[in-house]
């Protein structure tokens, strides 16, 4: 009997390892800080170093699980939506699965504390995902642009060129626009580039 390789397991159900490991590791060094610097203020003067020693050895261990956790709930939401729209990834899971998990982790306050904390999760997971696709859309275009800059000056020999950049974006996607790079050697132009 052959055992299956990797490559015929779905990518999603490996990410469950990163997402709790990840949580995990995130929250042990928040909490670290955190509860070493409230161990420490609230310690008597002279042992305000053990204090928050101590504070961190038996508060961050919870907390960190804590942190695990909610990611393990993350993924399984995430998972699911993937699967449920036909393997889709995007985005939209992750800030569905977002709003979710916080709803669910206050549920038993009740319905206004979890729509209340829902809708504080939906924010900061779509301000996280607007983030990442930014800082994705600048290093892709930075990484465009020097190695365009790169082909044109040893291929062609022309002196480096002036960047001038107009963005278009729209809320939804990612769509952008790039006005043509153009190089004036002398009276005439000597190339254009136009990407999008």
């Amino acid at each position: 009997m052959a055992t299956p390789s990797y490559g015929e397991i779905s990518d999603y159900r490996y990410r469950l390892i990163d997402y709790v490991g990840g949580g995990f590791s995130l929250s042990a060094v928040f909490g670290s800080a955190y509860h070493f610097a409230s161990g420490f203020r609230n310690s008597p003067s002279g042992g305000r170093l053990a204090g928050g020693v101590r504070a961190v050895r038996t508060k961050v261990p919870p907390f960190a699980g804590r942190g695990g956790a909610l990611l393990a709930v993350i993924w399984a939401i995430e998972s699911g939506m993937c699967l449920a729209r036909g393997r889709r990834e995007d985005h939209w899971n992750t800030i569905v699965a977002g709003t979710a998990t916080c709803g669910l982790a206050y549920a038993r306050r009740g319905a206004p504390a979890a729509t209340l904390h829902a809708l504080l999760g939906a924010a900061t997971f779509a301000g996280v995902v607007g983030a990442s696709l930014a800082l994705d859309l600048y290093l892709y275009h930075q990484s465009r642009l020097n190695s365009l800059g790169r082909e044109i000056q040893v291929d062609h020999c022309s002196p480096p060129f002036v960047q001038k950049k107009n963005f278009i974006r729209s809320w939804l996607g990612t769509a952008v626009a790039v006005k043509p790079y153009r190089m004036d050697h002398g009276a005439h132009i000597v190339g254009s580039i136009e990407y999008r």
